[in-house]
C-alpha cells in the first residue's frame, strides 16, 4: 500500500476502492490509529444543526484544515475526543464525501449525526428525538408498471446502544421541561386547530398527566375555548381566534418541551417531502412503525459499515410531520435537543464501554491459535452479526474476532463467552495471564 493524499488530507497507509454516486466502497486500514484519531466524528448537514451541535457542550473547540474542502473542529466531552464538521448541503451524496474523507483521516470509534427530521404524526410529536434503528434508503428499488418495488438495505443499531436509547430519560437536559397547565391548554388548542385527536396523540400524557384530563377540559370549557360534541372536542370561535393569534406570534419556537426520545426506523430519501401520504406509503413498503423521514441517516450507517467504523449513531429532532402546512417553528429546538441527546447517549454508551486492560500479546496468540474450531460459537454468543462474521479473513477468523471486539471495547466480554461455549481453559488463560 502507498501513502495517499486527497486535497490537504493525508490518508496514510490505506486502501480505498473509491466512492461512486454517493455510495462508499470498502476501505480497510492497515496502520495503527493516527495521533489525531478521535473517539467520535459528528456530522451535520445544515448550518443551524452545526451551530446547535457546537453549542451543546462546553469545550474549547479547535479549528482544523480551515480553507480546505473538509474543515472540522475538535473538542472533548465526558472524556471522549470529539470532531465536528458540517456538509455544504443536505442529502446522502453530499454527506458521503465529507464522512468518508474525515473517517479516513480521523479513524473514529463512532460516526454520528444530529439534526432535524420529519416525524410520523401517529407515533411522534414535534420536538421528540428519534434515534435511528434501523436506518435505510426508502427509495432504493425498482419502478415497474406504475408500481414501486422496494429493495431496502437495513442497517440495525448495536443491541446495547438500542437499549440505551430506549431507556434514555431526557429529564435534566437543558431543552427538556415539564409542561405547565397553560402550556397544556395551548397544546390542546393547537391539536384541535390541526384537526388531530388529542385523546390519541402520542404526547397527550406529557401535557395531561394521569388524572388531569377531565378537570383541565372543564376549565377550558368554562373559559369558552372548547366545546364537547359527544365524545369529541372542537374549538369555539374564541378558541380558534386564540390559537391562531398565539401561533402567529410564536416566531421563535419553544425553549423547552416535554419531549420523548424514541428509537425506531428512520427512512432516508433524496428529496424533501411535503405530503401527509408519505407515512402510509412507507408503511406499505414494509416499515409498519416508521418513525422518521430525512435525507442522510442511511449514508452515515453505510459509511460506518463500509469503512469498518465500530459504531454509528443518528439522533434527529422532529420539526414537522412532512405535511404541506409545516413551518420552521420547531427547527431550532429540534436541532438543539437532538445534539443534547446525542452527546448524552455517547457519554453513556461509548465511555462506559471502555475495555478492561488488554491481555498480553502472547495470550492473544495462544487464544486465537486454540480457538480455530470454536470461534463461530463464540461470535454467536457475543452477538457478532452474521454479515460481520462473513467479513473475517478466512483462516484467520479468531484473530479477526479478537480485533472486532477490541475495536468496540468489548474484549472484557470474551472470557464469559468462552465459558459459555465450553472453553473454560481459554477463559482461565485470559484471567490468569492478562496484564
Amino acid at each position: 500500500m502507498t501513502e495517499t493524499t486527497i486535497g490537504a488530507i493525508n490518508l496514510g497507509s490505506w486502501t480505498n476502492n473509491g466512492t461512486v454516486a454517493g455510495k462508499v466502497s470498502n476501505v480497510t486500514g492497515g496502520s495503527p490509529r493516527p495521533a489525531d484519531a478521535v473517539d467520535v466524528l459528528i456530522l451535520t448537514a445544515l448550518r443551524e444543526e452545526y451551530a446547535a451541535a457546537k453549542a451543546a457542550v462546553t469545550t474549547a473547540w479547535r479549528e482544523h484544515d480551515a480553507g480546505t474542502a473538509t474543515p472540522y473542529l475538535t473538542g472533548t466531552h465526558a472524556g471522549l475526543s470529539i470532531a465536528l464538521a458540517r456538509a455544504t448541503g443536505t442529502g446522502g451524496r453530499t454527506i458521503a464525501s465529507l464522512a468518508t474523507a474525515l473517517v479516513l483521516r480521523l479513524r473514529p470509534r463512532c460516526l454520528a449525526m444530529s439534526g432535524v427530521c420529519a416525524g410520523n404524526p401517529g407515533w411522534t410529536a414535534p420536538g421528540d428525538i428519534v434515534v435511528a434503528d434501523p436506518a435505510y434508503e426508502y427509495d432504493e428499488g425498482k419502478h415497474t408498471g406504475g408500481r414501486f418495488l422496494g429493495d431496502h438495505r437495513h442497517y440495525p443499531q448495536d443491541t446495547r446502544w438500542l437499549r440505551a436509547a430506549q431507556e434514555f430519560d431526557p429529564a435534566g437536559l437543558p431543552s427538556h421541561g415539564e409542561a405547565t397547565e397553560d402550556e397544556s391548554a395551548v397544546w390542546l388548542l393547537e391539536r384541535l386547530h390541526h384537526g388531530q385527536d388529542a385523546r390519541k396523540h402520542p404526547a397527550r400524557e406529557r401535557y395531561f398527566p394521569r388524572g388531569t384530563w377531565n378537570t383541565r377540559l372543564r376549565t377550558l370549557e368554562e373559559r369558552g375555548l372548547i366545546v364537547r360534541h359527544g365524545s369529541g372536542l372542537a374549538l369555539t370561535g374564541t378558541g380558534r381566534a386564540r390559537i391562531e393569534r398565539l401561533l402567529a406570534d410564536d416566531v421563535d419556537g419553544p425553549e423547552t418541551l416535554p419531549f420523548a426520545v424514541l428509537a425506531g426506523p428512520m427512512a432516508s430519501g433524496s428529496a424533501v417531502i411535503e405530503s401527509p401520504g408519505i407515512w402510509e406509503m412507507l408503511k406499505n413498503l414494509g416499515e409498519r412503525k416508521i418513525l422518521a423521514l430525512e435525507m442522510e441517516a442511511a449514508t452515515i450507517a453505510t459509511v460506518a459499515h463500509d469503512n469498518q467504523v465500530p459504531h454509528w449513531l443518528v439522533a434527529k429532532g422532529v420539526m414537522d410531520g412532512a405535511n404541506p402546512e409545516k413551518d420552521d417553528r420547531f427547527k431550532h429546538f429540534a436541532a438543539r435537543a437532538s445534539a443534547e441527546v446525542l452527546y448524552s447517549l455517547l457519554a453513556r454508551v461509548l465511555s462506559a464501554s471502555e475495555a478492561a486492560p488488554r491481555p498480553a500479546g502472547r495470550v492473544k496468540v495462544e487464544v486465537c491459535r486454540r480457538l480455530q474450531y470454536d470461534w463461530p460459537d463464540v461470535a454467536d454468543v457475543l452477538g457478532v452479526p452474521p454479515f460481520e462474521q462473513r467479513r473475517f479473513q478466512r483462516g484467520d477468523e479468531p484473530r479477526a474476532l479478537w480485533e472486532w471486539l477490541a475495536d468496540r471495547s468489548r474484549l472484557g466480554e470474551l472470557g464469559a463467552a468462552l465459558e459459555t461455549v465450553g472453553r473454560g481453559d481459554l477463559a482461565a488463560l485470559l484471567r490468569t495471564t492478562s496484564t
